[in-house]
């Protein structure tokens, strides 16, 4: 069996093709030594591209960490998922920020990150813009509370 000796073994490029609707380059590579061919999928770091513009100004990189963790406290209801799909959503949430003419900020970020676990998970998507300030809670006159 031969095997690649990777990162060490050069590689060459074959093909390459950009996915569509998404800033994902699928590349075929070759080992120069070996001549194992296999697939990457790269895809730019959003904290590469875009200045993140905090609150009070100041610049700064967007931060992956954060945002999976983010998206992790969403799913307190789930932690099975929180454990496995936090990180594949946040990538999604980058890729779409990465393509979004939006200036980036915690708004622009608060505001894909909703839309995106909207379409994933509904309690989770409420319960992410609960804790990001872009819902509230108004109670109507009358009404029992329910604590």
């Amino acid at each position: 069996m031969i095997s690649l000796n990777y990162p060490n073994e050069k590689t060459k490029v074959v093909n390459s093709r950009h996915k569509k609707n998404s800033p994902v380059i699928w590349r075929r590579r070759q080992g120069l030594e070996s001549g194992i061919v296999f697939t990457t999928y790269e895809r730019p770091a959003l904290s590469e591209n875009k200045i993140l513009t905090t609150v009070d100004g100041r610049k700064d990189r967007f931060n992956l960490g954060r945002l999976i963790l983010s998206i992790a406290q969403a799913f307190s209801h789930n932690t099975a998922v929180a454990r496995y799909e936090s990180l594949w959503l946040a990538q999604t949430v980058e890729d779409k920020l990465s393509t979004d003419d939006r200036e980036l900020t915690p708004a622009t970020i608060a505001d894909v990150t909703y839309h995106t676990l909207k379409q994933f998970d509904e309690l989770a998507a409420v319960q992410y813009a609960a804790r990001h300030h872009l819902i509230s809670t108004i109670r109507r006159p009358g009404r029992p509370s329910l604590s």
